[in-house]
């Protein structure tokens, strides 16, 4: 059933169901088929639900956070299409072509990708050059990904929680901070992989070194310019934005480095390799460290108001008396922005804040984690597993 959504005209509605129907017709070799051609088409959140487009050219198509739940897309051809949050739970798509998808924030889950075709795009395919497929935090669990083509592909914070990757080709792709619990890896490929902040246990690691890879990639180190861009950084605070630089760092090794002190509001350093850093009494308000490995990092007395840790590994850190606040969005008083710790690695982890206020720990691990009254109090622990307060 197609419904029609903000931005789509009744006919508009109308003409996409006549399409959809002589697709049907099409399939079934009835007369007065007509392949389904929406190459282009904005079929942005409309509900098509169960719909039936295997074989469909959809080349383009932006189907953003449509719904697409059940629908039979196998064989159909989704190159440079834009799924951007779309719900694709349970959707076939064996042997579609996806190539230079877009997919951030996608649902996948109990989805089959069998056989489908994932690479980034290239000058020969019709794409544009350079574009990856993009996964980002896309849910792949339980999907069926047999053979799949995933070079380049971005799987940054994906859930591929016991998916079937048999035979798949996952050269150069980036997996960091992606959850590869239970996935079956017999014959992948992952040659120039870059893999970080994996969630893995010790025989799927071994499996990993098996195949000739291995399950930390070594990220480039930037130790030599840090101070500089820290500088750049402080200007740009100060000024308002009107001189020096945003710190603005992804998948860079500052393993060790100390920032206590520091006015790193605003800052981005993601998915980089913090392991051990020290942030002590540093004011990180608004800044963004998503998918970093933080394990063993310091943020004791620090202002994390704001600030997004979302998919951190921070095993065996330290957040005591930092601050958790809400922070006000200018022209939005009535919708704060919370320190985001959303699916956070936490275990061993002192979390014993200062203050709370709305922070988000939803299915965070807090395993052996030491809480405090102020953080049960002051935040969304929905789906964690929570300890004692004080408890080691």
């Amino acid at each position: 059933m197609v419904h029609r959504k903000a931005g789509h005209t009744p006919k508009f509605i109308e003409d996409v169901k006549a399409t959809l129907e002589a697709h049907r017709k099409w399939l079934l070799g009835l007369s007065g088929g007509a392949q389904a051609d929406f190459s282009f088409a904005d079929l942005s959140s409309l509900s098509l639900g169960k719909a039936e487009l295997a074989k469909a050219k959809l080349t383009g198509a932006t189907l953003a956070g449509a719904d697409l739940v059940g629908a039979d897309l196998s064989t159909a051809t989704l190159v440079m299409a834009d799924l951007s949050g779309a719900d694709l739970r349970n959707a076939n798509l064996m042997s579609a072509d996806l190539r230079g998808v877009l997919l951030n924030g996608a649902n996948l889950a109990d989805a089959n990708l069998a056989g489908a075709d994932l690479r980034m795009s290239g000058a020969g395919s019709g794409g544009a050059p350079g574009r990856r497929s993009a996964l980002v935090d896309a849910k792949l669990t339980r999907a069926l990904m047999m053979g799949s083509k995933l070079e380049n592909c971005d799987l940054t914070g994906a859930e591929l929680i016991d998916a079937d990757l048999t035979g798949a080709d996952l050269s150069g792709a980036i997996l960091v901070a992606t959850d590869l619990s239970g996935v079956t890896l017999t014959d992948v490929k992952f040659k120039g992989a870059v893999m970080s902040g994996l969630h893995l246990d010790d025989k799927m690691v071994a499996q990993i070194v098996h195949l000739g890879a291995a399950p930390r990639t070594a990220l480039p180190l930037l130790a030599v310019q840090l101070p500089q861009l820290l500088g750049q950084h402080k200007a740009w605070v100060e000024s308002g934005g009107s001189a020096g630089k945003r710190l603005d760092l992804d998948m860079v090794d500052l393993s060790g480095a100390d920032f206590s002190g520091r006015d790193l509001s605003g800052a981005r350093i993601q998915r980089s390799n913090l392991e051990g850093a020290k942030f002590r009494k540093a004011n990180l308000v608004m800044a963004d460290l998503s998918y970093s490995v933080l394990a063993k990092a310091d943020f004791g007395g620090s202002d994390l108001s704001g600030c997004v840790l979302r998919r951190v590994d921070l095993s065996g850190g330290s957040l005591k008396n930092a601050v958790l606040r809400m922070v006000p969005l200018s022209g939005d008083a009535d919708r704060p922005w919370p320190t985001n710790l959303q699916y956070a690695r936490l275990v061993g982890a002192d979390l014993a804040c200062a203050e709370v206020e709305g922070a988000i720990f939803s299915y965070a691990d807090l395993t052996g984690a030491r809480t405090s009254p102020a953080l049960l109090a002051g935040a969304d622990l929905r789906g964690t597993c929570l300890a004692k307060p004080g408890d080691p």
